[in-house]
């Protein structure tokens, strides 16, 4: 029969032995387990990085879409500001009892473009209403002359 020194000896020998055990397990679990940690790990980066450029990407659509929308309106304000001006240019002739002169449209309408440009900064748009409208930034500034 085993004495009970034995048996504690034995005991200890055997815990001993299933540490190392647990041990191994757990080192080798580590080294077989940190390259699939890595490829998870960049794959959650991966996904990161994807979710903030079509963030970035909708930001940009949207800003694109509002800019288009601007640039619409403001050519729609441009559209109704030259058709004011020919408009207000036919009632001007007619008012000055010149109706249908061309020449006196062209001339009202010429006033009112370098009007709007001179007080817009040197900035216009340019729409065809059916009616030749030609535009000088500086009407009365002498003709340059060839030197």
């Amino acid at each position: 029969m085993a004495t009970k020194s034995d048996m504690t000896e034995r005991q200890g020998w055997t815990l001993l032995a299933v540490i190392i055990l647990l041990g191994l397990i757990l080192f080798s679990g580590g080294l077989v387990g940190c390259p699939y940690y890595k490829v998870w790990e960049r794959k959650m980066a991966g996904q990161a990085e994807l979710q903030y450029q079509q963030g970035a990407r909708q930001a940009l659509i949207a800003q694109a879409a509002a800019e288009d929308e601007a640039a619409i309106k403001r050519a729609e304000a441009a559209t109704r500001r030259v058709r004011g001006w020919a408009d207000a240019a036919r009632r001007g002739c007619t008012d000055l009892g010149r109706t249908g002169d061309r020449v006196c449209e062209d001339q009202l309408l010429r006033d009112a473009a370098t009007y709007s440009i001179a007080k817009e900064g040197h900035e216009g748009v340019i729409i065809s209403v059916g009616a030749p409208v030609s535009v000088a930034v500086q009407p009365n500034s002498p003709a340059r002359s060839a030197e």
